[in-house]
């Protein structure tokens, strides 16, 4: 049991980033707190209405050392990477690709919601791989609303997206210890959870929480020292989601969208992109090209 409740260890306002389309909050990586347990990056697309021929379009790109995971709560996203895996993600669904040793992929709108009307609200993650799993071969996996464990703890509607928590485990395929939970709760209900030695950490997607007397509000991204549990109260009808997992005892870098714990790796993925040489999205020619160098690399 963890031997302390509600440590605050830092919170992190969101900084504000635009990618092929709507503008997201970006949460981590942050300057001083770069991974919470093996999550290195968390991108919020709030709920957004679009004209007609607006909206998300991210060209193919690609990654390596890690698993993308995405959440759809309001929308359509189209998803299609170099394995040749098209799938169009709805409310509910989780989207699980795991780049190991190099996959790309690109994000766009499906071809039903093209030129009409439509509201995208998303959460995206990078998991970091474990050491072992780093260069494992690519894969891609679907899985549907109806799929993911949904349960009742105490006061708490609680939807168990990836890993484990409470007894349960999500059929997500993850490589390291981890949870991430979407949490709803009613006015005055209370949400407790301890994640023994794992980081744990929390983000209001609509509401208010309490915690010991401070009130939390929406788009505050909460980081709890690791070894302490969370005990929060909404203070309105809220929705949150809770992630972390156990850290990883070496460092991970990142450049673009490669995540290693080798620099040479991330050098020789960005030479083999800058040739080509990188797997390619079938039948998408107009990628995102690598960045340039900052002056004086």
């Amino acid at each position: 049991m963890s031997s302390s409740q509600n440590h605050i260890l830092m919170e992190i306002p969101p900084r504000l980033v635009s990618v092929g389309g709507p503008q997201v909050h970006r949460l981590i990586p942050y300057a001083k707190k770069r991974m919470v347990g093996p999550f290195i990056f968390f991108d919020y697309f709030p709920a957004t209405d679009f004209a007609a021929g607006d909206g998300l379009n991210v060209r193919p790109h690609p990654h390596i050392g890690l698993s993308t995971l995405s959440y759809l709560l309001e929308g359509q996203v189209l998803h299609h990477d170099s394995l040749g895996n098209k799938q169009v993600l709805l409310p509910g669904d989780v989207n699980w690709m795991t780049a190991g040793r190099g996959i790309s992929h690109s994000e766009r709108l499906p071809e039903s919601v093209q030129g009409k009307a439509h509201r995208l609200h998303l959460l995206q993650f990078w998991v970091a791989l474990p050491l072992s799993e780093e260069d494992r071969q690519p894969s891609f996996t679907h899985h549907e609303k109806s799929l993911i464990p949904n349960f009742q703890v105490d006061g708490a509607n609680v939807t168990l997206i990836a890993g484990e928590a409470f007894g349960k485990k999500s059929p997500v395929d993850v490589y390291s210890p981890l949870f991430f939970m979407d949490v709803k709760l009613g006015q005055s209900d209370t949400f407790t959870f301890d994640p023994g030695d794992q980081e744990l950490a929390f983000y209001i997607i609509k509401g208010r929480l309490d915690i010991d007397g401070k009130e939390i509000p929406p788009d505050d991204f909460v980081v709890l020292e690791q070894g302490s549990s969370l005990k929060v109260t909404a203070t309105e009808d809220t929705q949150f989601i809770v992630l972390g997992g156990k850290p990883f005892p070496e460092p991970r870098y990142i450049y673009w969208n490669y995540v290693s714990s080798s620099r040479e790796k991330i050098e020789e993925a960005k030479k083999q992109w800058r040739e080509l040489t990188f797997p390619q999205v079938p039948g998408e020619a107009d990628i995102i090209p690598l960045p340039p160098e900052p002056a004086g690399s």
